[in-house]
């Protein structure tokens, strides 16, 4: 049978690898055909964990795609962008939330696409997500050329080339879910584990849901490296029961199993300590003073790399916000309005503007800052059969061998 050729763009958009997709491009494909797009174009479902049948990569920040199109009148944005999480092993998308790296490549796409009017030296793309309803400003940087600028000197900890600094304004997003910025109505909250004694948890809600925790309550700090986390089979099991546990409390699964099993991209789980120093996995050390706290979270099944951008954005409102754990973990916060999270690959910078008004936390805006480069274009393929029931992994399949 023949493959298909669906217009398509891959892009890095700050520690993370998407497949962009002009929403034109998918109009004429039912929606369980165009997720089998998605799913072909990053090589999912690949029970070896690889992906190596597509351009993902095998883990949750690099098995990722996009859908950019114009935006509604009247919406105040210009584009629109439908964030999907690609299951690695599963065939399963998950539109669900956002992502805040690959928020970066929205605006340098639609440049790119002559979707926009361009302005030098820095063009302010209005993006709509479509999966939060939340609007966010993506100011990017022009070359001579009229197209997204690339080269420059600003870098970030986790991509190894520095590159033109973009700048993301998201505002007002706090209460992704339509509940405030706290939706379960607490600063803090009890979470009753199975196997253990109970852990205090701060449930928070800006740009994603996050249910984060101390590290020091799960014999923990926060400052392990992303791999040794995956091997403690004792923490990440219980680090996944907290999150499947917030996901029921957030309504956004009827019990822990179907949480478990159907509902992994949100929310996320973070774990967080006081300042210290520790070692990146690139081997530099980050000093106390460098950071405000540090953190660690699991981003659908396994120990993120980096730090996902809208769970720093997360994070960054919750040290802001007196009585979460998070605000414990960082006080005294020593730079007004920003918050330094150490990470597993270094620090990750957040500007905040958080306000208690008389009907609770309001997040008047987040300033986050990235890098992003288109890697190609043109078209991806995809096997006539992944639209239908004849899909390799919608039949039984003999036992193989091999990885």
């Amino acid at each position: 049978m023949p493959q298909l050729r669906v217009p398509a763009a891959f892009y890095r958009g700050g520690t993370s690898r998407a497949v962009l997709f002009g929403e034109s491009d998918l109009a004429d494909y039912a929606p369980h055909e165009q997720e089998a797009i998605l799913l072909a174009a990053l090589g999912s479902p690949d029970p070896y964990g690889r992906e190596i049948d597509g351009l993902g990569g095998g883990i949750s920040s690099l098995s990722k795609a996009a859908v950019i199109g114009p935006a509604p009148l009247g919406s105040d944005a210009d584009v629109t962008f439908r964030f999907a999480q690609v299951d690695v092993e599963r065939p399963a998308v998950e539109f669900l939330g956002t992502c805040g790296n690959i928020s970066a490549a929205i605006g340098p796409f639609a440049v790119d696409e002559g979707m926009v009017d361009i302005r030098h030296p820095v063009t302010t793309v209005r993006v709509l997500s479509v999966n939060t309803g939340q609007r966010y400003d993506c100011h990017v940087p022009i070359g001579a050329d009229g197209r997204a600028e690339v080269e420059g000197s600003y870098s970030i900890d986790g991509v190894p080339a520095p590159g033109a600094k973009i700048t993301l304004e998201y505002l007002e997003p706090g209460g992704s879910l339509g509940r405030g910025v706290l939706p379960t109505g607490w600063a803090r909250e009890t979470i009753e584990l199975e196997d253990r004694a109970p852990v205090e948890a701060s449930i928070v809600d800006a740009a994603n849901p996050m249910v984060l925790v101390r590290a020091a309550d799960l014999g923990a700090t926060a400052t392990e490296p992303p791999e040794s986390i995956d091997a403690d089979e004792r923490l990440h099991a219980e680090l996944e029961e907290i999150r499947d546990r917030a996901a029921v409390r957030l309504g956004l699964a009827v019990n822990v199993a179907e949480a478990h099993a159907r509902v992994k991209s949100i929310p996320k789980v973070v774990m967080v300590a006081p300042a210290s120093g520790y070692m990146t996995t690139r081997g530099t050390r980050i000093e106390r003073d460098e950071v405000d706290l540090v953190a660690r979270m699991l981003s659908v099944g396994k120990a993120h790399r980096t730090f996902a951008g809208t769970a720093a954005i997360c994070t960054a409102v919750a040290a802001a916000i007196d009585g979460t754990l998070v605000h414990e973990a960082a006080q005294p916060l020593e730079r007004a309005n920003v918050v330094r999270i150490g990470h597993g690959a270094g620090v990750l910078d957040v500007g905040v503007d958080v306000e208690s008004r008389a009907e609770g936390w309001h997040v008047r805006s987040v300033k986050t800052y990235r890098t992003a480069r288109r890697i190609m274009d043109g078209y991806v393929y995809v096997p006539e059969a992944y639209l239908t029931t004849r899909a390799w992994f919608r039949v039984p399949q003999p036992v193989g061998a091999g990885a």
